[in-house]
């Protein structure tokens, strides 16, 4: 059995789109915000309404009557990402959205929808319906060995950056809980425990089968080890890993508690522990949702991971998003969709010959090949604007010696772009797999944009060291992550060596008193001199700012200087 397609009507950013999918294997790629993680919400909250119709009898072989009243509470949507229950919805005059899979098996298809219809009491709950074709359905799966709960299994996994130090013993239920809550990583100590070899088996070959798919991906040997003495009355999971140094003389590393791995590691072990795991529970389909998992890992590790991911395919229906044109390459003939705004328009994502994976690839990268120019990314629109009139306050006579364009540039419409620190991180990271020209990612030196550009890959960016001002490299190419300087009236806006207390950002290198007078300045903090902005003005504020003469521009004399000096080099 496997998902064949997916339709879905009046679902967020869908008005009405039917899906086709692979049978074993389908990468999705687009624009940023353009929907790809709604289609894994999708399948992630009709599996939950799917749940909810099974009769709750021990064989679990049969639906509640679709006459029978269902209802889903709205703080049960754990799947999802909405604040109200009109984001549901991509007509919120319209009340119902519905979600329709259909599940082939050989000569057998069967088309299963719900729907979800909102009631008058915000926020409460939904009333939810599903279609006769789950009766069908149920007669199909009792001649199989599983209940209709275990015939549909799917999991997702996303990047993950660390795990708790402490973790209980759970037994295969509470696994499986976590699993389908989306919080797979709180038990990751336990998948790999249900992963341990049984029987007469020497200690270092006791998680062989998860130690070969990890090491293939990563080109080194690890070891697990399992560290209590007693699992019946400890109370936490002690899990080891040994990295051998030297493979020839076998030369053993630092024995070190899982919880000290960085985050490629643990989202590579994250992703394998759960498909050995499911292999010991599940009969039937087997969706593996893979969220962005070249987040953490280096670009050749995630050629890789794709090739250990089809071996999964043989028993598995395995979906992965992500814009990264390595992946992109590695798609076979019939495994790629192309997510944009015409396949919207026209209501059909489909999956593409190989002949058109070029061409997906040069409007993901906007066609940034033929740029002479240095780039800069900025974190929004705002920021552009500013940045390009105050190098003509400061230099009219001479050109901009590089181009400066707004992150997400998925999004191949400039105008549409919505950017933030988020989006100069990962357009960095993206672009450092297919550019090789020059860029230079320019972050607010706040929390946020500090905390994202540490978050830059750190195993293809040099390490992140905490300073006033903050520059990072890749360790190939001339691509750089850094943060707005400081300059010497705004020193009270960074505190160094603390990236919680910072809140410098790019209107801020402007005179108080133009703040004030546009309605930029907010509130003090602490009542110091270091206050907030106000970001419902900004837009306009930038509009203006061409406006203002040139001594309202020197502070960027340190920004354009700090870039020069990167472009020099």
């Amino acid at each position: 059995m496997y998902i064949s397609e997916l339709c879905l009507k009046n679902y967020k950013s869908f008005k009405n789109i039917n899906i086709k999918f692979n049978e074993k294997f389908n990468i999705i790629v687009g624009e940023n915000n353009i929907g790809k993680s709604s289609i894994f919400e999708a399948l992630l909250l009709w599996k939950h309404i799917y749940n909810l119709f099974i009769k709750s009898t021990n064989k679990r072989k049969k639906f509640y009557s679709n006459t029978t009243p269902t209802y889903l509470n709205f703080n049960d949507l754990n799947q999802i990402r909405i604040v109200n229950d009109d984001d549901l919805f991509f007509d919120k005059n319209h009340r119902k959205a519905s979600i329709l899979v259909k599940i082939t098996d050989n000569d057998e298809i069967f088309s299963l929808e719900v729907s979800l219809e909102k009631t008058t009491i915000k926020n409460s709950y939904f009333r939810i319906y599903r279609n006769n074709d789950f009766d069908r359905f149920a007669k199909h799966i009792e001649n199989k060995s599983c209940s209709l709960q275990d015939a549909i299994f799917i999991y997702q996994t996303k990047p993950l950056s660390a795990i708790y130090k402490n973790e209980p013993f759970y037994n295969n239920g509470q696994i499986e809980a976590k699993i389908n809550l989306g919080k797979s990583h709180d038990v990751l100590r336990n998948k790999i425990l249900k992963t341990e070899i049984s029987g007469d088996v020497k200690v270092d070959e006791k998680f062989s089968k998860l130690e070969r798919r990890v090491n293939s991906i990563l080109g080194t040997k690890y070891k697990f080890r399992f560290k209590n003495r007693n699992r019946n009355d400890d109370e936490f999971i002690k899990i080891s890993i040994i990295k051998e140094e030297n493979a020839d003389q076998k030369t053993k590393g630092s024995d070190l508690d899982i919880s000290l791995m960085g985050s490629g590691f643990l989202q590579i072990v994250e992703i394998f522990s759960t498909l050995e795991y499911i292999k010991q529970v599940t009969d039937g389909i087997c969706l593996i949702l893979v969220d962005e998992p070249d987040s953490h890992i280096h670009a050749n590790t995630q050629v890789n991971l794709i090739k250990e991911l089809r071996t999964t395919s043989e028993n598995s229906q395995v979906f992965i998003i992500s814009h990264n044109d390595r992946l992109i390459s590695e798609a076979y003939e019939g495994e790629l969709l192309y997510l944009n705004n015409e396949a919207k328009q026209c209501g059909e994502l489909k999956l593409l010959d190989a002949h058109l994976y070029d061409k997906v690839s040069e409007e993901l990268a906007g066609n940034l090949s033929d740029e002479p120019l240095p780039l800069i990314l900025t974190e929004g629109k705002t920021d552009k604007i500013i940045l390009e009139i105050a190098w003509r306050k400061l230099y009219p006579d001479d050109s901009m010696p590089f181009k400066i364009i707004q992150s997400g540039i998925n999004n191949i419409d400039e105008s549409k772009r919505v950017g933030n620190a988020d989006t100069v991180r990962r357009t960095v990271e993206f672009l450092s797999t297919i550019y090789d020209g020059i860029v230079i990612g320019l972050f607010d030196n706040d929390r946020e944009g500090v905390e994202q550009l540490k978050g830059l890959n750190k195993a293809i960016f040099e390490d992140f060291h905490c300073e006033s001002f903050i520059l990072r490299k890749h360790k190939t190419k001339a691509f750089y992550g850094i943060t707005l300087p400081v300059p010497q009236n705004r020193k009270l806006f960074v505190t160094e060596d603390d990236i919680t207390q910072r809140y410098l950002s790019i209107e801020m290198y402007f005179p108080d008193k133009l703040l004030e007078q546009n309605g930029l300045k907010g509130a003090s903090i602490l009542n110091t001199e270091v206050f907030k902005l106000n970001d419902s003005h900004k837009s306009d504020f930038a509009n203006i700012c061409d406006q203002f003469d040139k001594s309202s521009f020197n502070n960027f004399y340190i920004l354009f200087d700090e870039i020069k000096r990167i472009l020099n080099e």
